[in-house]
């Protein structure tokens, strides 16, 4: 029978070269698009939903977060599970779906039911990016000192630069799923109001708020016809214009002038809220500034000392940093029973920090 086939494939050498040439093809296209993993994922899609609820207990995250998340995400197809846990602030919901389940899938079906869900005004749940055989990638942001050992930013500047454009350049990144951040503060322009300015002044504390809100808002107008052309109408009411300091300050060289920077930047816009009208009595004005605490600025005075300040939002924790100590030569330096001693810093201690990981 081989003789015979020997024989065939000698005497159709055409036919034989088509199926060889067909072979080559399917092999090619096979070994191209086969899907090869070293490390397959041996677990079904979880998708994990985390909300924040900020100074609720956990019983009240209990009630009005995760019970409602678990009511809205019951019945998509393939769910398997949902398991909760709800902490001071914080709810932490698991759903795991049955084997052959995409995860993209699972993903927006979850997506989609939480915007059904009945949350207290402000909770937002977020999806979590979590997978068994994802690797984390741990990294701090440290901020330059000067020549006096002085921190030349705030972890204010820290935070804007990292949530602004460290993490948003991570996830541009391929196999990058998610950059999330720890510690640090978010800056915000807080209006300290005196009772006593208030109630000389006939200002009521929702007036002020909603002055302030009122005018730090953009409004777009009509249009004014210009020939063969048409000039949109648009009024720029947000405080600074509307611009973002870190745009210049990314094209700074040194650390002081970009610090220097956005200092002014803030004292300008503090100085704009001072100026806002509240009301006005027998054609005088009534500004921010006279019903703060310490009334208008005195001469010589500068801007953020009092009345309104920069701020940031109240902290939820803080996140430290743990480093080995090392001696003049370099050498890990270990205590009498030969463990290593380590330098423990939070992040408002010492070098200013941000600690972030990324999820690949």
């Amino acid at each position: 029978m081989v003789r015979n086939l020997i024989a065939w494939a000698l005497n159709s050498k055409v036919v034989v070269l088509l199926l060889v040439a067909t072979l080559i093809a399917v092999g090619f296209y096979s070994f191209t698009h086969v899907n090869v993993e070293a490390y397959p994922d041996p677990a079904p899609a979880i998708i994990e939903v985390i909300a924040q609820y900020p100074g609720a207990s956990a019983e009240e995250v209990e009630r009005q977060v995760a019970i409602p998340i678990e009511v809205a995400v019951a019945g998509i197809s393939g769910l398997q599970s949902t398991r909760s846990k709800s902490l001071f602030g914080l709810s932490y919901v698991s759903n795991q779906f049955a084997y052959g389940v995409e995860y993209s899938t699972a993903r927006q079906d979850v997506i989609v039911r939480l915007q059904q869900a009945d949350l207290p005004p402000g909770v937002a749940p977020q999806i979590s990016p979590a997978s068994p055989i994802a690797e984390i990638v741990e990294y701090v942001v440290i901020g330059p000192q000067d020549a006096r050992g002085r921190d030349i930013y705030t972890l204010n500047d820290l935070k804007a630069i990292h949530d602004w454009s460290i993490a948003r350049e991570f996830r541009r990144i391929p196999r990058i799923a998610d950059a999330v951040s720890f510690g640090g503060t978010v800056k915000r322009y807080e209006v300290h109001p005196d009772p006593d300015r208030l109630r000389q002044y006939g200002i009521t504390l929702p007036q002020l708020q909603a002055a302030l809100s009122a005018s730090n808002a953009n409004a777009g107008g009509d249009y004014v016809v210009q020939g063969h052309t048409v000039q949109v109408v648009r009024s720029l009411g947000l405080l600074g214009g509307g611009q973002d300091p870190l745009e210049q300050v990314l094209g700074m060289k040194r650390p002081e002038d970009a610090r220097n920077f956005l200092r002014s930047e803030e004292r300008r816009r503090i100085q704009e809220i001072r100026q806002i009208v509240l009301a006005s009595t027998n054609n005088v004005p009534v500004l921010v500034e006279h019903v703060v605490e310490g009334g208008p600025l005195r001469p010589g005075e500068v801007p953020g000392e009092r009345g309104v300040v920069v701020g940031n939002r109240t902290r939820l924790g803080q996140v430290s940093l743990s480093r080995p100590r090392f001696d003049a030569q370099g050498r890990v330096v270990v205590d009498d029973k030969g463990e290593t001693v380590w330098n423990d810093r939070s992040g408002d201690c010492g070098r200013r920090a941000i600690t972030g990981s990324t999820l690949k």
